[in-house]
């Protein structure tokens, strides 16, 4: 009897969303492997490698890829980042997803020589800005950025490609495609990252010393962020 088709949360839906159908495709920190198992269940990748800094969930990951019989088209190994791929792993695809920005910064810096070509998806519960600097850093540019909901929280998926494009502080600190994106939860998401910025803005106000130069930076980006919800609650008024 056929496994059951994985079905995916809200992130993972989004993040299989932004995956180019290709021959070779490595999940960094794959965890549970449920992302890798579906990508390989319903043909988007035909071959995926999956690495995991912890033996605990390399053997959770191995259970999957089992039950959904999948053993042949994947490669498990153990080790920290993309230190486990080889100079003969050319994939298609890499994804870096449920960590923390500055953990998937180190992994991008560190194993840059790893990439050889691939478009990354990367998806931090932290720190995006230094995401967005760093795909910058090596000499890759983002493409799409797309906001979801999930779990009682927001999340926001980045898809990189390689060829460096200069970004603006405010493209680092807020994002560039993220504006361009048509996903229902991209107003929500806006409104959530406004009041993220106020309660930080205050916070600096009230300061002991302020630094005024970071509450006039703080300031501009709030004002950006309304205009733009502004904009596009418009441009849904009149669609």
């Amino acid at each position: 009897m056929a496994p059951r088709p994985l079905q995916l949360d809200s992130r993972l839906s989004l993040v299989f969303d932004l995956y180019d159908e290709c021959n070779l495709a490595a999940d960094i920190g794959t965890d549970h492997a449920r992302l890798p198992a579906a990508l390989l269940q319903r043909g988007r990748c035909r071959h995926m490698i999956l690495t995991d800094i912890s033996l605990d969930a390399l053997s959770n990951a191995r259970s999957e890829i089992i039950r959904c019989g999948l053993t042949d088209q994947v490669d498990l190994r153990l080790g920290d980042g993309l230190s486990p791929l080889s100079d003969s792993d050319i994939c298609g695809m890499i994804s870096v997803t449920g960590m923390g920005g500055r953990t998937i910064r180190d992994i991008l810096l560190s194993g840059r020589d790893k990439l050889h070509g691939a478009s990354l998806i990367l998806s931090a519960h932290t720190d995006c800005h230094l995401i967005r600097q760093t795909v910058s850093d090596i000499g890759y540019h983002i493409d799409s950025e797309e906001p979801c909901f999930d779990s009682g929280r927001y999340y926001l998926v980045l898809r990189a490609r390689p060829g460096s494009v200069h970004l603006s502080g405010r493209e680092i600190r807020l994002g560039g495609p993220l504006f361009r994106s048509s996903s229902p939860h991209l107003i929500p998401f806006l409104l959530h990252r406004k009041e993220i910025l106020s309660v930080r803005l205050r916070g600096m106000i009230s300061a002991s010393r302020p630094n005024h130069e970071s509450i006039s930076l703080l300031h501009s980006d709030i004002k950006y962020l309304e205009q733009m919800i502004d904009l596009l609650r418009n441009r849904e008024a009149s669609s």
